[in-house]
């Protein structure tokens, strides 16, 4: 019961969590424009064959379906810039989850679990941060609702990864390698060789790759909340999300996924420190560098104003200070960077291994 009762009332700040918020409002909005260009290309669903989950009489006609899709791009932009985001998060649940149940034909998991995602963080102080017209202020929240969001990731992967693991043509390759042909051009138009989608597809191949599949949707599971392998979950996942995204049609679930990794970062900001000498022209680039690219505002920059070799930039360009105290300079410090920035996250993990590797050469004592 203790736990259940810090679950309950941890608090944290409300930053990361409103960024988020902003993600799912342009991905809201991509996904009724995409169902507006569907509707003006194509048939009213409701004209052709149909298999509603709801009564017929509960599914709308071309006109209100029409007005529903338009409100959902109205909705989207309220979530995107922060007036009423709340409100507009939970009716965008609502509305999207209605419309679904009006045709399993045009069901989709990623457009679930974004409804599912809306839903959830209607009920967390998103926003508080990234609000259209008004400057952010520093401001704690409470983080039940943020948590059930990871918890709700956690469900998809098991769900995922169980099925998976049941299914015989999956766990065989077949499902997998069939995926893989049909995807054959459209990942040639991503600039995929053709040639490696050849070879991924065989069933060798496909039915080694389905193996990997499963055990990562059912590690990431369980990885993405412990501590010690938090770091490397949300990079393996990242990458298993980016190679799906090229080489398979997941319309905007890859992105989705990426989004709510945000939300397992700690809910602090200005942690760690980056140092920069200013009168040095890589230690300013990188502290522009990691200006713009900070979305999450994990680093705190400041000047140095001693250089010398006691200093702690130590003739530096520039150097990372962690949460912890530790200190890093060089390549190390370059991947500590991108371990904190999402658009450099991806190369962390070698620049890591890599910085390590180095480090270890330069200080490991010479054999006799």
């Amino acid at each position: 019961m203790d736990g259940w009762r810090r679950w309950q009332t941890a608090v944290g700040e409300t930053y990361v969590v409103s960024l988020v918020r902003l993600i799912l409002g342009v991905l809201l909005f991509l996904g009724a424009a995409r169902s507006l260009d569907e509707l003006w290309r194509g048939p009213f669903f409701g004209d052709v064959f149909h298999l509603p989950i709801l009564p017929e009489a509960l599914v709308p006609s071309k006109g209100v379906f029409t007005g529903f899709l338009w409100g959902q791009a109205l909705l989207a932009l309220f979530v995107m810039t922060g007036r009423g985001a709340r409100p507009a998060l939970l009716a965008s649940a609502i509305v999207g989850i209605y419309l679904l149940l009006c045709d399993r034909l045009a069901y989709h998991n990623n457009r679930y679990a974004l409804f599912l995602f809306c839903f959830l963080l209607a009920f967390a102080p998103c926003d508080a941060a990234f609000v259209w017209g008004r400057r952010r202020s520093p401001s704690e929240g409470p983080l039940w609702a943020q948590k059930l969001c990871q918890l709700q990731l956690a469900i998809i992967y098991l769900a995922s990864g169980g099925s998976k693991l049941l299914d015989a043509d999956w766990r065989g390759g077949l499902v997998i390698g069939d995926r893989l042909v049909r995807s054959t051009q459209m990942a040639m138009q991503k600039g995929v060789p053709e040639e490696l989608m050849r070879w991924l597809a065989a069933p060798l191949v496909a039915s080694g790759l389905s193996k990997v599949a499963i055990a990562s949707e059912l590690f990431l599971a369980v990885g993405l909340f412990w501590p010690r392998t938090r770091f490397f979950a949300l990079w393996w996942g990242t990458m298993f999300h980016l190679t799906i995204e090229v080489t398979s049609k997941v319309e905007l679930f890859g992105w989705l996924t990426v989004a709510i990794y945000a939300l397992f970062a700690v809910p602090k900001t200005r942690e760690r420190i980056l140092l920069y000498d200013r009168e040095q022209f890589l230690g300013r680039l990188v502290c522009r560098l990691v200006g713009w690219l900070d979305w999450l505002a994990r680093f705190d920059r400041r000047a140095a104003e001693l250089t010398g070799p006691d200093a702690p930039l130590a003739g530096r360009a520039f150097a990372v200070i962690e949460r912890d105290g530790s200190g890093a300079t060089g390549l190390v410090a370059v991947a500590r960077i991108a371990r904190a920035v999402p658009l450099l996250f991806p190369f962390s993990l070698p620049l890591l291994a890599m910085g390590q590797l180095a480090h270890y050469q330069i200080v490991a004592p010479k054999q006799p």
